[in-house]
């Protein structure tokens, strides 16, 4: 929470904060929801939404999918650092904001 309360709905802020702010939208989960379902649908909306253009997103949105499902379903441990190998590839190489933006989310709620 502290890092919320020092934020202004604008760009820089958001930035500064570690957070991106998209298409101006901010997304309120309930304390009750879980984080980790919330990856996973988070996850599954990008594979969806995905163009199919570049591999990384259109891939790796799936996988990333695939990977917090099993997770939940508590048929498999999440690979840290093959997680944050797979987050990197889709922000660093991903032709779009879409693929290069979904990470950060990922990133904000696993490791703060």
């Amino acid at each position: 929470m502290s890092k919320i309360d020092g934020l202004s709905i604008d760009f820089e802020s958001f930035a500064s904060g570690g957070f991106f702010l998209g298409h101006a939208s901010i997304v309120c989960i309930p304390e009750s929801f879980s984080i980790m379902t919330y990856l996973e649908k988070l996850m599954e909306f990008a594979a969806a939404e995905s163009c199919g253009k570049c591999f990384p997103c259109r891939l790796g949105t799936k996988r990333a999918h695939e990977v917090l499902e099993s997770a939940n379903l508590g048929k498999y441990k999440i690979d840290t650092e093959l997680f944050d190998d797979l987050l990197h590839t889709l922000e660093s190489t991903s032709l779009c904001a879409h693929g290069g933006g979904i990470p950060l989310p990922v990133k904000n709620a696993l490791h703060e």
